[in-house]
């Protein structure tokens, strides 16, 4: 995939710099530096909670990596966004819940986006079917993102919710 057909704003020399990557264990490190780089309202919109740095690192502790598939784009050694896809049951993703953080330098760029459709693909072939996600009043992009894989989209009290059919 050619990342500056996808990512709009980017000089070529920062495209360059630019690695896509499946997420795994080992990976964790990156991932608590990338989370704990998130500002205190990006924080609440990812997880719906105040997280304090200990609570990111308790978070990346326990992520369970056989109810989930996550990629990462890093610029050089830095972990700058992730999109993940979660789901409940042990070896059965029909349905997952998608999440994604993009550093707030590299943010309205088209990032969050490439991402979700890098994981979303990997999703499908490990079987998932339905991609979920919930997000609060304001947060735009989560909502275009959806919106673009055909979700329905509604106002569930306090969040936003949606649904997409990925067959």
């Amino acid at each position: 995939v050619m990342l500056l057909d996808q990512i709009s704003g980017v000089a070529p020399s920062w495209v360059d710099r630019l690695t896509l990557e499946t997420l795994a264990a080992a990976e964790a490190p990156a991932i608590r530096r990338h989370l704990g780089r998130l500002e205190e309202f990006d924080r609440y919109s990812r997880f719906f909670s105040a997280m304090s740095d200990e609570n990111i690192d308790r978070y990346v502790e326990r992520l369970d990596w056989g109810r989930m598939i996550a990629v990462g784009l890093y610029q050089d050694d830095d972990l700058i966004g992730i999109a993940e896809l979660g789901w409940e049951k042990d070896g059965y993703p029909d349905i997952a819940e998608m999440a994604v953080t993009v550093d707030s330098a590299y943010r309205h760029r088209g990032i969050a986006g490439w991402l979700v459709k890098e994981v979303v693909e990997r999703g499908r072939k490990a079987g998932v079917r339905r991609m979920e996600a919930c997000w609060i009043s304001g947060n735009d992009s989560i909502a275009k993102i959806m919106r673009g894989f055909g979700a329905q989209v509604w106002l569930n009290g306090s969040h936003w919710s949606g649904i997409a059919e990925l067959d």
